[in-house]
């Protein structure tokens, strides 16, 4: 091991040799070392100043493609496009399916739209068709938005691709693009820092084009991360960047497509709406063709018309499974009868909550809603007292699967049911006599989560028990599964939905984990017959339904809805035949 007097260069760089002192900014949780500073300018990133960089924190150096290296790079006054690697690896070919939608984002640089809006299934392959879809565009510098655990396959992506000033970041560090006049956001704890850019940020550096992946993370326009988002679309004093939109479940009603309004006004010919919420938005996307709202988040006649604009103006393409040629989600539902104690047990628990929320009118009636949206925190608490009661019921679907040959997936809405379920399942895998690992991620201990899904992937482990919903690849036959070109494994995959999964894309983001890119993973949902689980799982699926609608994939929405009608007419449980036979 190198002593703390050793020291590296990078043979590309300026101070490679000896030479002159120069930047070298650190990624988080590097160590505490003499010499480090922070540079509150640049969000507080830490930066060691000198010649050359100590062995002791080359492995913590700015890695490329990230928003420290253009920290770094900036620091050191070099040019916003950074050299060719040294070893440039090729990019996998397209499949037809992918052509199109790469002629349709190329095609935004002739029509002069504003950006593009990519829709496609879970596993299609978004982010090959974006990146081959900018390739002829002259720009010299691309943002990519995405979830955390996303970020290594598209750092792996962009290093292959174009030479351009790529900055792949996670929504959660967004405002460290920005500077505020006479303020250092660097000095203020993250959330304020985050507000103070959405309302007077000014980009580091003016990008290009800014990529949102899993663009769903935008649907509510009011948030932290939609406001930060549209300030780095709408720069002040600087030409607004080219804007690229891809989701498998894009949004959920109409409100929620108040973050492509700038498309959806270019289709429509029409200024951009002056305010992006509530009913003034609503209001704004009836006009365009001279209806009157209705206030309705989904009013059919103004689906269709968005469906129009955006999928058939040049601004974006929606494809489903049938039509890329790929197979469709097959869903299966597995009713689980509480014992008599549980039972007891779940009865007392909803009875007193309804009385706590002066709601106990509502105690002898499991149809009813007392909430109008099932993703309010506190009922679902309460209604996911029926997931953990169900949990030994869970654990042997599981177990059954996994002695039948498959890899299982069980996602979960709250870490404490993922910790449960994940007790019972490993017991009953010893009992029978099956190898027991499971892996465990949740949004915890984030530096585990890549490591954790290889397990699974490279078949070490035959259960990966998951809060992570989106952003997560865990299928079958995955190519370079391990980014050292390994393949993972060919056990089919299954997925066990034994949580409620509140709102339509969660639950299809759920489905999408293991079934993609071609690969079949049936769902089978498990749930606690005649408990307002079973009605919340019914709503799940009509709001997935109308995510599907908006996604221009009526078959499916078509099944979607026939679940909830399923779930909803049967009240009283469904018989374990009638319905799991599926």
């Amino acid at each position: 091991m190198s002593g703390q007097g050793d020291s590296v260069a990078s043979p590309g760089d300026p101070a490679a040799g000896g030479g002159g002192r120069r930047a070298w900014v650190m990624m988080p949780g590097v160590i505490d070392y003499p010499g480090l500073s922070q540079n509150r300018a640049w969000g507080g990133v830490r930066v060691y100043y000198g010649a050359r960089l100590p062995a002791a924190l080359a492995a913590y150096r700015s890695a490329p493609h990230t928003f420290e290296r253009l920290a770094e790079d900036q620091l050191n006054g070099l040019p916003l496009i950074p050299d060719a690697p040294e070893h440039k690896r090729d990019l996998p070919m397209l499949y037809p399916y992918q052509v199109p939608r790469v002629r349709g984002i190329e095609a935004t640089h002739r029509s002069g739209a504003p950006g593009y809006l990519l829709v496609a299934p879970t596993g299609a392959g978004k982010t090959r068709i974006i990146v081959e879809g900018l390739a002829s565009r002259s720009l010299d510098s691309v943002l990519v938005i995405t979830k955390h655990g996303i970020m290594p396959a598209w750092l792996r992506t962009v290093d292959a691709s174009v030479i351009r000033r790529w900055v792949v970041i996670n929504p959660e560090r967004l405002w460290k693009l920005f500077a505020v006049p006479d303020m250092l956001l660097a000095d203020l704890p993250s959330e304020a820092a985050a507000e103070a850019a959405a309302d007077a940020g000014v980009p580091h550096v003016p990008f290009d084009a800014v990529i949102v992946d899993e663009s769903q993370i935008l649907a509510h326009p009011e948030s932290l991360r939609s406001r930060l988002v549209h300030r780095l679309m709408h720069p002040p004093h600087a030409r607004p960047p080219l804007g690229i939109y891809a989701s498998a479940t894009p949004f959920s009603s109409l409100a929620q497509t108040s973050y492509v309004a700038d498309l959806i006004a270019h289709a429509a010919d029409v200024e951009p709406p002056a305010v992006r919420t509530g009913g003034e938005y609503l209001d704004w996307l009836a006009a365009l063709k001279g209806m009157d709202s209705d206030g309705s988040v989904f009013a059919l006649d103004t689906v269709d018309t968005i469906k129009e604009f955006l999928y058939l103006s040049g601004v974006g393409s929606a494809a489903t499974t049938q039509e890329l040629g790929l197979p469709a989600t097959e869903r299966h539902l597995h009713p689980v009868q509480l014992d008599k104690a549980n039972r007891t047990r779940y009865d007392k628990a909803w009875a007193a909550f309804l009385q706590s929320h002066d709601l106990d009118y509502l105690a002898a009636d499991t149809s009813a809603a007392p909430f109008a949206d099932p993703a309010d925190s506190e009922p679902l608490r309460r209604v996911m007292q029926a997931s953990l009661l169900k949990a030994p019921a869970v654990a042997e679907h599981v177990v059954n699967l996994v002695a039948a040959g498959h890899q299982v997936v069980v996602p979960a809405w709250y870490r404490h049911t993922v910790r449960t379920l994940a007790w019972h399942i490993a017991q009953r895998l010893k009992d029978r006599g099956l190898p027991d690992k499971i892996v465990v991620i949740t949004g915890e201990e984030l530096s585990l989560r890549e490591p954790r899904r290889q397990a699974f992937q490279l078949g070490r482990a035959p259960v990966c028990v998951t809060s992570v919903v989106e952003g997560i690849n865990l299928h079958a036959g995955e190519d370079n599964a391990d980014g050292r070109g390994t393949r993972a494994t060919d056990t089919p995959r299954r997925t066990v939905v034994a949580d409620v999964m509140t709102g339509g894309k969660r639950l299809l983001q759920v489905e999408g984990r293991a079934h993609r890119a071609g690969k079949i993973a049936p769902v089978d949902y498990l749930f606690a017959e005649g408990t307002h689980e079973q009605v919340w799982l019914s709503r799940a699926f009509q709001v997935s339904a109308h995510t599907q609608l908006l996604a221009d994939a009526v078959d499916d929405a078509e099944a979607l809805l026939r679940l909830h009608a399923e779930l909803a007419d049967d009240q009283d449980g469904p018989s374990a035949t009638g319905v799991g036979a599926r």
